[in-house]
């Protein structure tokens, strides 16, 4: 009886440990790394799954900087948490202090979004005008905490834009991630970054997505933007 409360107590303990330090949730589709040493030439000892959660044991002041491509990089800090025996360093560009959702697509191959509650949608008929002749479309606009999708549906294509707002860079980049890559016999395969025109990034077809950017509005303000036809 001893024995099982002091095994009770000690489960007890770490709980409340844990519930007392800051969290954060993995938003790369791939994983958080786990490194030895707060650096990215360390030997990699472990990685956490996307929307696992991570309690930190102490976050370094310095920023640091993660090469995503010669036309990408994003920023952020390096956290230590605690593994069984020792301790082990991730990089925040792959966490958000953002509650998540985790989704299993039809292809089984789990994303995230960090949107926050969904608040309102709506959708309404709407015409279009080609050629001086008259055609129908639907318009779809559904409104969360920290994002508003407006969509367009018309003869088979897909107008999507994504407006987001209070994300870092590399939450709106791993949005982007999460929302169009797909799995292709047991393989991930994500839009590539292809090119740079200011504060606009392009990425590669997959699919029938086509025209894939994203743009930092600045502030914390980013939009997606992608044109899709079946």
């Amino acid at each position: 009886m001893k024995t099982y409360l002091i095994v009770l107590f000690s489960i007890i303990t770490i709980s409340l440990s844990a519930q007392s330090k800051e969290s954060y949730q993995v938003i790369n589709l791939l994983g958080a790394t786990i490194y030895s040493e707060p650096k990215f030439e360390a030997q990699i000892v472990g990685r956490i799954d996307l929307g696992k959660v991570v309690y930190l044991e102490n976050v370094f002041d310095e920023k640091s900087k993660k090469r995503i491509s010669p036309e990408l990089e994003v920023e952020g800090n390096w956290i230590e948490i605690m593994l069984d025996f020792s301790y082990g360093y991730i990089f925040s560009s792959d966490l958000s202090t953002k509650p998540t959702e985790l989704i299993i697509e039809h292809n089984d191959m789990p994303t995230v979004n960090i949107f926050g509650k969904e608040l309102d949608k709506k959708e309404y008929p709407e015409q279009t005008v080609i050629d001086g002749e008259s055609y129908p479309m639907r318009k779809i606009i559904t409104a969360y905490e920290f994002a508003l999708i407006n969509e367009t549906l018309f003869d088979g294509c897909h107008d999507t834009e994504y407006l987001l707002e209070g994300f870092t860079f590399s939450e709106a980049y791993h949005q982007l991630i999460n929302l169009h890559s797909r799995k292709n016999n047991n393989r991930i395969e994500f839009p590539a970054i292809i090119s740079r025109e200011g504060n606009v990034w392009n990425f590669s077809e997959l699919d029938a997505i086509q025209e894939l950017q994203l743009h930092d509005l600045g502030d914390g303000k980013f939009k997606i933007t992608l044109y899709s036809c079946t």
